[in-house]
C-alpha cells in the first residue's frame, strides 16, 4: 500500500518505454504529456497516505510524513520541469521521447532515496538516480559542452559511489548491519564512539557532499551546470538536492543521532566553506548558469546550518528553506530557458543589459526573484534565512551566524549587479520577447509567491513542524 507511488512510477516508466516504438509523429510530445499525467497521479497517491507511518520491506524502506512531504515537493518540481519542457522552445536534440522516460526513472530513484532505511537500499536508490542523470546531462549529443559535462559528472558520480561504499563497509564491519535501526541500537549501547565508525561516517558524508555540491566538494558544479542543457540544469539545481538532503537528515538524525557532536563539527566546516566559496566564486562569473551554480553552493551552506543542531526546529527550518529555494531556482531557470536571441539560447550576463526597456514585466518578475535569493526583506528568501539564523543563534553558534550574514551581504552584491544590469545598463542586443503566455504567467506566479510569503510564514512553519514530528517519533 505504502510503496504504491514508487511502484506506480516505475511501472508507468516501463510501460511508456515499451509503447514508444509504436508512436510515430510527435512521439516526444505524447510521451511527455503521459509522463506529466503519471507524475500528477503519483502526487495524489503520496498525499493520500501522507499521515501514515510504517517500516516496510523488512526495514529497507520507511514511509512517514517527513518523507511524503519531500516526495511531494520533488513531484511538484518534476511536474513544473516537465511543463517547462513542453512549453519552452527546446533544442531539437532534446525533442526525443527517451528524455521523459529517463527523467521519470531518475525521479523514482529520488523518491526511493528519501524512504531508504538501510545503507544498501540507499546505495541502490542513489545509483538509479545517478545513472539517469548521467545520461540526461549529456543528452545533447551534437553539443560538445554537454558531452563534456556528462563525462565530468559521471567521473565525479563514480568517485562519490566508491567513497560511499567504502564508508558503508566500515560501518558494516563495526556494527554488523547496514540497517538504520540496527545502527541506532548499536550507537545507543556505546559508551564511547569507535574511531573507525566516525571515519566511516565521514566517508558517507563526503559522498553525500559531492551529491549536494557542498564545498570543497563542489568542483563539478559550475562546469556541469554550464555545459548541460538548460532544462537539465534546472533539474540538477533543485530535485536531486531535495532528495540528498532528505537522506542526510534521516541518516544523521536517526542512526547517528547519538554522536551529534562528532558529525556536527564536520557539517560546520562544510557549511562555512560552502557559504564562502559560493558567495566569492560567483563574483567573477560572466555566465548566468555558472553564477547560479555558485549561488546553489551558497544556499547549500545555509541549509547545512539548519542540520548542525540536529533538533526538530533545525529540521523544520530546512524544510521551509527547501520550499523557498526550490521556487526561487525554478523561477530563475524558467527565465534562463526563455533567454533567446533570434531563437538561439544565450546565457551570458551581459545579455540581460537593458531588459527592462523591452520587457518591463519580465524584468520586474526576475528582479523580485533575485531579491528573494539575495535574502532582501520581505521576500521568501529572507524569511528562510531568518528562520535558520534564529536556530543557529539559539544553539549559541554565534560565529556561524556572523559568517552567514557576511556571506549573504557578498551574495547580495552579485544579485544586485544583475538587477542593475537589467534596469540601468544600455542594451547590447535585445533578447527575444517571451512569446509564450504560459511562461509569462508562471514567471509572474513565482515572483508573486516570493513577494507574498511574508504575509503567511506561519502557514509554512506549522506544516513543516508537523511533518518533522514523524521523523523524530522513531528516535
Amino acid at each position: 500500500m505504502f510503496v504504491i507511488p514508487e511502484i506506480f512510477l516505475a511501472i508507468c516508466a516501463i510501460v511508456i518505454l515499451f509503447i514508444t516504438p509504436f508512436l510515430k509523429k510527435n512521439s516526444y510530445l505524447i510521451i511527455s504529456y503521459l509522463s506529466l499525467f503519471v507524475i500528477f497521479l503519483s502526487q495524489f497517491l503520496i498525499l493520500k497516505d501522507i499521515f501514515y507511518s510504517e517500516v516496510i520491506f523488512n526495514g529497507f524502506f520507511v514511509v512517514d510524513s517527513f518523507g511524503s512531504f519531500l516526495k511531494s515537493l520533488i513531484l511538484i518540481g518534476a511536474g513544473l520541469i516537465f511543463y517547462f519542457y513542453l512549453t519552452v522552445n527546446n533544442p531539437k536534440s532534446l525533442k526525443r521521447p527517451e528524455f521523459a522516460i529517463i527523467l521519470l526513472i531518475s525521479i523514482v530513484g529520488m523518491l526511493l532515496m528519501i524512504s531508504s532505511n538501510d545503507l544498501l537500499s540507499l546505495f541502490m536508490s542513489m545509483e538509479l538516480q545517478s545513472l539517469s542523470l548521467y545520461i540526461l546531462v549529456s543528452f545533447s549529443r551534437d553539443d560538445f559542452t554537454s558531452s563534456e559535462a556528462g563525462v565530468k559528472y559521471f567521473i565525479i558520480g563514480s568517485l562519490s559511489t566508491c567513497i560511499f561504499l567504502f564508508g558503508t563497509s566500515l560501518v558494516y564491519g563495526l556494527v554488523g548491519s547496514t540497517s538504520f535501526n540496527e545502527i541506532s541500537v548499536f550507537m545507543s549501547d556505546l559508551y564511547s564512539t569507535p574511531t573507525m565508525l566516525i571515519v566511516g561516517l565521514i566517508f558517507i558524508l563526503v559522498s553525500l557532499s559531492l551529491k549536494i555540491s557542498a564545498a570543497p566538494f563542489h568542483m563539478w558544479t559550475p562546469d556541469v551546470y554550464q555545459g548541460a542543457p538548460s532544462i537539465i540544469t534546472t533539474l540538477l539545481s533543485t530535485l536531486p538536492k531535495i532528495a540528498a538532503f532528505g537522506v542526510l537528515i534521516r541518516l544523521l538524525v536517526y542512526p547517528f543521532g547519538e554522536i551529534i557532536v562528532d558529525w556536527g563539527k564536520i557539517l560546520i566546516i562544510l557549511s562555512i566553506s560552502s557559504m564562502l566559496i559560493g558567495s566569492l566564486g560567483a563574483l567573477r562569473q560572466t555566465d548566468l548558469k555558472r553564477l547560479m551554480a555558485y549561488s546553489t553552493i551558497n544556499h547549500i551552506g545555509f541549509i547545512l546550518m539548519g542540520l548542525i543542531p540536529g533538533s526538530e526546529d533545525g529540521i523544520t527550518s530546512i524544510c521551509i528553506y527547501l520550499i523557498f529555494y526550490t521556487t526561487m531556482n525554478l523561477g530563475i531557470f524558467l527565465f534562463i530557458l526563455n533567454m533567446q536571441r533570434d531563437q538561439v539560447s544565450v546565457t551570458s550576463i551581459k545579455d540581460l543589459s537593458g531588459l527592462y526597456r523591452s520587457q518591463p514585466l519580465t524584468a520586474g518578475c526576475v528582479s523580485i526573484i533575485l531579491f528573494s535569493m539575495a535574502g532582501i526583506p520581505p521576500m521568501a528568501g529572507f524569511i528562510g534565512k531568518l528562520i535558520i539564523l534564529n536556530i543557529v543563534i539559539d544553539n549559541n553558534l554565534f560565529f556561524l551566524a556572523v559568517i552567514a550574514v557576511l556571506t549573504s551581504v557578498i551574495a547580495a552584491f552579485y544579485y544586485i549587479r544583475l538587477i542593475k544590469s537589467i534596469f540601468f545598463d544600455d542594451p547590447v542586443d535585445e533578447l527575444d520577447n517571451i512569446s509564450n503566455d504560459h511562461s509569462r504567467y508562471m514567471l509572474c506566479g513565482f515572483a508573486l509567491f516570493n513577494l507574498t510569503v511574508v504575509f503567511y510564514p506561519q502557514f509554512f512553519l506549522n506544516i513543516c513542524a508537523s511533518i518533522t514530528l514523524s521523523l523524530f517519533a522513531v528516535k
